[in-house]
């Protein structure tokens, strides 16, 4: 009995020292690498009135759908949207509009074919509406921002000022914030180092259960 539990002693060390060259590793990663520069995707959400589908890149959407920056948007004569860029701002979308939304780190645009949005662009985000005609207008990133503007199909020029998309039907949605994936795993070490710890402290802790000590049984006695 005693060498079986010598066997397990060994294997239960010889996991604990996984485990401690799996967390030296994954110290060593994140000390002796030189930073890498990430992109971090943004995730934007769409909340529709009353739950009502509009068109997203050619495919019905509603409330909760998701969107990348570069999305097209189309509203019909009874439906409004807006759409939560998280940290960036958000785009309140009246009925009988089409847009691209494009967006990324510090910059927020909604580039009108025809109707009425409200942009809103948070501190440090630049936020723009373009049309054909151009730029209707930016916002101070250092302030952030609201602009207003439609642009009916056959007009000559857009109309920008407070009030005039609001009133064509935009409305104001929930802010939804995008995610950011982690690397998992205990303490953000990783799966590998995870699942090794588990297991050595699991097998230690069964160990006394299947290896009782020999010490607590009686010896047998001499003749």
């Amino acid at each position: 009995m005693n060498i079986m539990r010598r066997k397990a002693s060994v294997a239960i060390a010889a996991l604990l020292l996984f485990s401690v060259l799996q967390i030296g590793f994954a110290k060593a990663g994140f000390t002796n690498t030189k930073p890498v520069t990430t992109v971090q995707q943004i995730v934007a959400r769409l909340v529709t009135r009353n739950n009502r589908p509009i068109t997203l890149n050619g495919q019905s959407a509603s409330t909760g759908a998701s969107l990348l920056s570069g999305a097209t948007m189309e509203t019909g004569a009874d439906q409004s949207a807006t759409v939560n860029i998280g940290s960036l701002g958000s785009v309140d979308i009246s009925p009988n509009t089409k847009l691209v939304l494009t967006f990324e780190q510090g910059n927020l645009k909604a580039d009108v074919a025809y109707g009425c949005v409200v942009l809103t662009a948070r501190q440090n985000t630049t936020g723009e509406i373009t049309t054909d005609k151009g730029s209707a207008g930016k916002t101070d990133p250092a302030a952030g921002g609201v602009l207003e503007m439609c642009y009916q199909q056959g007009a000559a020029a857009p109309t920008v000022g407070p009030g005039v998309a609001s009133g064509a039907g935009a409305t104001t949605g929930s802010t939804a914030g995008a995610t950011v994936a982690s690397a998992g795993g205990l303490f953000g070490l990783g799966w590998p180092a995870t699942v090794a710890i588990v297991a050595a402290g699991t097998a230690a802790g069964l160990t006394p259960l299947f290896f009782p000590d020999d010490n607590g049984n009686p010896s047998p006695s001499a003749p």
